[in-house]
């Protein structure tokens, strides 16, 4: 893992000098999981595409910005998670669609380890339910692997916050495969 961190800190590095071959060295070793990121959150191939390269394109017109404060992959998600708030809100205001009706299950995975596990699918179907940011607290924590502290820099929030959600998300979710009601 140290050693990830060495590479990715060297490539933005000299991505912010002006070098693009380093940024697609950022690309490729991220697109991957922020690819899956998306289609959890977006809930369809096609749109989490297009908000991964619109990501890829942010993050590279703004790279000389980047402070440092975070991982680039941190950095990489914020952008990403704020182009999918946007896209839903843009949506909403055209089409009518509640936010919290954005389906996940239905996203086209390249991984099909998702699609080949019953048990996975079941609980992906559940998380589609969830309110956004709950939603997006449980994706970067059980996908993504983030430590609150990263799910709250992701999510533009306190830790407190981002582990509230996390903790909403995980009770809705045993409320709904017991069938309890509260």
């Amino acid at each position: 893992m140290t050693d990830q961190i060495t590479l990715e800190r060297e490539l933005v590095s000299r991505a912010r000098e002006g070098d693009s071959e380093a940024f697609e060295d950022l690309v490729r070793m991220y697109q991957d999981s922020l690819y899956r990121y998306l289609c959890r959150l977006s809930g369809n191939g096609e749109d989490a595409m297009e908000l991964t390269q619109n990501s890829f394109v942010k993050a590279y017109v703004s790279i000389r910005r980047f402070r440092g404060e975070s991982s680039f992959k941190t950095y990489l998600f914020r952008i990403a998670t704020n182009s999918w708030k946007n896209t839903i809100r843009d949506r909403s205001k055209r089409h009518h669609v509640d936010i919290e009706q954005v389906s996940l299950a239905s996203a086209h995975n390249p991984h099909e380890e998702f699609e080949q596990n019953q048990e996975r699918r079941k609980f992906w179907s559940l998380v589609e339910r969830l309110p956004a940011r709950q939603k997006q607290a449980l994706v970067l924590r059980v996908q993504e692997g983030y430590p609150f502290e990263e799910v709250a820099k992701v999510m533009g929030c306190s830790t407190g916050s981002a582990k509230a959600s996390y903790h909403h998300a995980v009770e809705k979710l045993k409320l709904a495969v017991t069938g309890e009601d509260r």
